[in-house]
């Protein structure tokens, strides 16, 4: 194992994740104005960066004071407590039951579940409730009895603070931009060197969903280097990179020198990438080869507000989108036939934006809608784009620049060039799922965590 993998791995493998109080959130927080949308800091404190604040501070794990369950009472199927520091909860019967902590029902090592579900029953009852200075002691009517520690029941105490934070710790909020947006500048080297540089970058990422990293090595695997550094490659039949030049023989409308509209990166896959890395290995001396992008966040919300049918449509209409097609290279897959079908505007349950998928070239011919509905289709695809297009910034990538953006979320694209040009641009890809991991690690390693 090399010495990077052994660290990774022993990183990976320490202390895990405790639950605090909201006192001792706003206590961590008040020192790392860039740990969270959350912080209540004011005026310049809230725009300090993470690197910054992280290096005046020392960054020790506060220990919260400890207050106990106080007082509980039985309501309607929920257990009401009240801690010591005046704060409560409202915990469901069948949570509780279902969540035991004892060696029985839980593993301390695996932080897994043992209790199956089959051996829960829905319907039980507490016969029993002891509170104490360490928490509650449960009795049920199952013969099974529980304990449960003060901070673990608080942070999770079903109130609007203990599941905003939680919220939180999943994912950033994210902040929408328009056209005046300018990209945070980081070093290549200095992310690779310093941590808490990495997590202001990772902050910055799923929160902006854009960054430009400055001064990458003129090499055509910067940018895996890179993402090995914070997890792990994405890899798609293109490979672990695709050198993004005017290919011969090309297998995509990318590796040519002609104009290219705002697009988001595979969503021919029914995983889209999380993060690209658009790296400047040599730019076009000459005019073309300029990029643009845009917020498809930015540009989703001005459709819903403004046009609230054209956006119902693209977030509840499926398109297909399509990849076939052979390897130019030996890293990448001979073969390939790729096809993916969801909306342009994906929303969860909460009818929050979590996707944008947006490609023209590779949006396919095949349409699963009845005919009269294509063309009120296209109206709402159209209006969508020109708001795009509206909101987007141009500039121009110099060797040694690797833009990092949010692949589900930011379109980018790029003005044509000369066919004989030398430019050469790589792209390469992470998943949120792993950014995210490694972002809240770093978190409580600098005890910016929740």
């Amino acid at each position: 194992m090399s010495a990077t993998r052994l660290t990774r791995a022993l990183f990976y493998g320490a202390a895990t994740l405790r639950g605090v109080t909201t006192t001792q959130m706003r206590s961590v927080c008040s020192r790392c104005s860039s740990c969270s949308s959350l912080c209540s800091q004011k005026g310049a404190q809230r725009d300090l960066s993470l690197t910054a604040a992280a290096r005046q501070f020392a960054a020790p794990q506060l220990k919260s004071p400890v207050s106990g369950v106080v007082s509980s009472k039985l309501r309607n199927d929920i257990l009401e407590v009240k801690f010591g520091d005046g704060t409560e909860g409202r915990l469901p019967f069948v949570w509780l039951r279902d969540n035991c902590q004892c060696p029985q029902c839980f593993s301390v090592e695996a932080l897994g579940r043992k209790l199956l579900l089959d051996d829960l029953d829905i319907e039980i009852q507490p016969t029993e409730v002891q509170e104490s200075i360490d928490g509650l002691i449960v009795k049920w009517s199952d013969g099974h009895k529980s304990e449960y520690p003060t901070k673990w029941l608080q942070s999770r105490s079903f109130m609007p603070a203990s599941r905003a934070i939680h919220r939180e710790r999943y994912a950033l909020r994210k902040e929408p931009w328009g056209a005046e947006h300018t990209m945070r500048d980081f070093d290549y080297n200095t992310m690779m060197s310093d941590d808490r540089v990495l997590l202001d970058w990772l902050l910055t990422m799923e929160r902006k969903g854009s960054a430009m990293v400055r001064n990458a090595p003129k090499k055509d695997v910067a940018g895996p280097e890179l993402i090995e550094h914070i997890a792990y490659v994405k890899q798609s039949h293109y490979g672990p990179h695709s050198p993004v030049i005017n290919r011969p023989n090309t297998n995509n409308v990318a590796f040519t020198n002609a104009k290219l509209g705002m697009h988001n990166d595979l969503p021919q896959y029914e995983h889209m990438p999380g993060i690209i890395f658009i790296q400047c290995v040599a730019q076009h001396p000459g005019a073309g080869g300029e990029s643009i992008v845009t917020d498809g966040l930015f540009a989703a919300e001005e459709l819903r507000r403004n046009h609230p049918e054209d956006f119902k449509i693209l977030s509840s209409t499926d398109m297909y989108f399509w990849d076939k097609g052979h390897a130019n290279y030996s890293w990448e897959m001979p073969e390939f036939y790729k096809i993916a079908k969801f909306p342009v505007i994906r929303v969860n349950g909460n009818n929050e934006v979590v996707q944008i998928a947006v490609n023209n070239a590779i949006r396919d011919s095949h349409m699963d809608l009845p005919p009269q509905e294509v063309k009120k289709y296209y109206a709402a695809y159209k209006r969508f784009h020109n708001i795009l297009y509206a909101n987007a910034m141009t500039f121009k990538m110099e060797q040694g620049d690797m833009m990092t953006l949010d692949n589900v979320r930011c379109l980018h694209g790029r003005e044509g060039y000369e066919a004989n040009s030398e430019r050469h641009i790589e792209s390469s890809y992470l998943d949120w799922d792993e950014a995210r991991c490694r972002r809240r690690r770093l978190q409580e390693k600098f005890g910016c965590f929740f």
